[in-house]
């Protein structure tokens, strides 16, 4: 009985530890806004700007370090592109920072804040070597889909880009 109630307690305690790394933490007061994309691995379909090729988004937000920090790791196996970025709350600046990197080089640094029920992202991205800013938002519709909303001044001026509907699901396979 001792050995059944060690063994237990034991696979109890791997459970919690387990459950504590693994995002399922409470979200800091500060990054509660982000509340909608945690926990969650979101799947959607990127089109390239001419609308000829299609390719699978995989975006996972992960809770981290007992809520301080929403890790979000995306990758779209097609175009061979990779990234892993951080959210976190700026005690010196009083509001939610993001930065980025991915394999290609291109760091992405933004300001978050909560715009018109959307999460939003402002900030600089470097694309192929080029530096220009970029704004990034995020709406929870109704049916539980997310639709991720790009902008980017490349050219001089604004202008719209991807526009993706993401819908809860399994992270993007290799295609056998």
């Amino acid at each position: 009985m001792k050995r059944v109630l060690a063994r237990t307690s034991v696979i109890a305690v791997l459970l919690v530890v387990f459950h504590l790394s693994s995002g399922g933490q409470a979200l800091n007061e500060n990054l509660r806004v982000l509340g909608p994309l945690v926990g969650k691995t979101w799947v959607g379909d990127f089109r390239s700007p001419d609308g000829k090729t299609v390719s699978k988004v995989s975006l996972r937000y992960e809770s981290l370090w007992n809520g301080a920090v929403v890790k979000v790791s995306r990758s779209n196996l097609d175009r061979k592109s990779f990234s892993e970025g951080y959210f976190y709350w700026s005690n010196e600046e009083k509001k939610i920072g993001f930065f980025m990197v991915n394999n290609i080089g291109g760091p992405v640094k933004a300001d978050v804040s909560f715009e018109d029920g959307k999460v939003c992202l402002k900030g600089s991205v470097t694309i192929s070597g080029k530096s220009f800013d970029f704004k990034n938002t995020f709406e929870f519709l109704p049916d539980g889909k997310m639709v991720d909303r790009w902008y980017q001044n490349a050219s001089g001026s604004w202008q719209a880009g991807h526009v993706i509907e993401f819908i809860e699901g399994d992270t993007v396979k290799n295609k056998e």
